[in-house]
Order: structure tokens, then sequence, then C-alpha cells
């Protein structure tokens, strides 16, 4: 089982990036990116840059920050590596080009290199990049919180059909109101992988929430305290 590194509350520099990378209890990495506004990806949670929205600056605006090709120059292929994209502009499905030329450089990775997102319609418009021969080599997924799972409890569009993994907030697992979603998506997508994770925010790692992940029998588990999550699964 991967243990991903769940990085919300991670300062992207390169010395955080370094320490993630080095750590022998995370076997896959998990980063936020943004689009700029001219198709070059950022990585940061957050929306903003020193007040700037990321999605509507240029690059050379944003100071201090890393681009996608400086976050694989620094992992130099340690780990596997999970992209999450949280905004893009909307124009970018119109420039598909431009988003594979700024995708190409991950062909060059030498571990498994996987995107998600909450955002349906950008998986969805990779699916279709997918079946035309394009970017063969990434595994896309979706995202699933306690919202999103309303709408894909009771039918899963076909459109998303392709995906190989989704990312299960720890609500799907737990909430009496949700807390059986995760089986309806195992019937749904019976070969699909399932992660889980937690709002860092709002909740906290406990065990008994870990022990519950995988006794729920998940593929994986994002978190911010790898050793708990080592341990667990060790004695689990």
């Amino acid at each position: 089982m991967d243990i991903i590194a769940h990085t919300a509350s991670v300062h992207p520099s390169k010395e955080a990036l370094r320490e993630l990378r080095d750590n022998p209890d995370y076997t896959k990495l998990e980063l936020d990116f943004h689009f700029t506004k001219d198709f070059e990806l950022i990585w940061n949670h957050g929306f903003n840059v020193n007040g700037n929205l990321i999605m509507a600056s240029h690059y050379r605006d944003l100071k201090g920050v890393l681009t996608l090709e400086d976050v694989l120059a620094i992992l130099e292929g340690a780990k596997d590596f999970l992209i999450e994209i949280k905004s893009y502009p909307k124009e970018i499905q119109r420039k598909s080009s431009l988003l594979l030329k700024r995708l190409a450089v991950l062909t060059y990775y030498p571990k498994r290199i996987e995107l998600e997102s909450f955002h349906e319609n950008f998986i969805g418009f990779l699916l279709k990049l997918q079946e035309n021969g394009e970017i063969s080599f990434l595994d896309l997924g979706l995202i699933i919180n306690l919202f999103k799972t309303f709408k894909y409890r009771y039918y899963f569009p076909n459109q998303y059909q392709n995906i190989k993994f989704i990312a299960l907030s720890n609500e799907l697992f737990e909430w009496p109101l949700v807390g059986k979603d995760y089986q309806i998506y195992r019937k749904q997508l019976p070969e699909v992988r399932q992660y889980a994770w937690s709002w860092a925010a709002v909740y906290h790692e406990t065990e008994a929430r870990i022990l519950n992940y995988l006794d729920k029998g998940v593929d994986e588990i994002a978190t911010s305290n790898p050793m708990l999550v080592k341990k667990l699964i060790k004695s689990f």
C-alpha cells in the first residue's frame, strides 16, 4: 500500500520538497498545482501568491514560485508523483497543444505519474486526449468529497469510466449519511483504485480514522503523518 504525502499544509519551497522527497515513510508525493494565465504550472495549495490570483496572473509576475519543471528537477525521480490540478483557465481546453506541451516534460519522469482533480470537466478532457493517443503515461483520477458524492453516488457518468483511481474524503467512509459511499463506487468502478484522505484543516488524522481506512480496504492513504500510517499498516 502506498503512503501518499498529503501536502496541503506544506509551504511550497525547495527545502520542503527535498524533505518530502527524502522522507523514507512516503512512497508517493501529492502536490497541488495551478495553471497561470500563460499556462505555466505552479506548485501551490492556495489560489493566490502574494495576493495575486494565480489563474489570472502571468508566471513572470509571480515571485519565488516553483514550476512543474522545478519540482521534477528536485524530485529526481525518487518517488511516484501525484499531481492535483486545483485551478485552470477554461480556454486551455481549446488550446490542447499548449496543454500537451506543458505535460510533455512528465514523459521523462521514471516513476509512476498520476493526475487528479475535483474538476470532472478537466479530467474528462484529459480522458478524451488519451482516447486520441495522447498522454498515455498519465493515470487519471477524480477527487470526491462530501459535496461531490451527491453528484456521483447514484450514477457515475460514462465519460469518466476510464479513470484509474478515485480519491475519497474521510466522510465517505464514516459519516452516517454517506459512510457507505466507498462501497457504491466499488460497485460502479470495480477496477478503479481507491485512495483515502481527510481534510487536514477540519479533521485530525487519528489512529481510529486510519484504522477505519484499513478496515474498509482502501488501496492507498494520503496523510501528513506517515509514521503513524506505516505503523498501523504493519500492525493491521
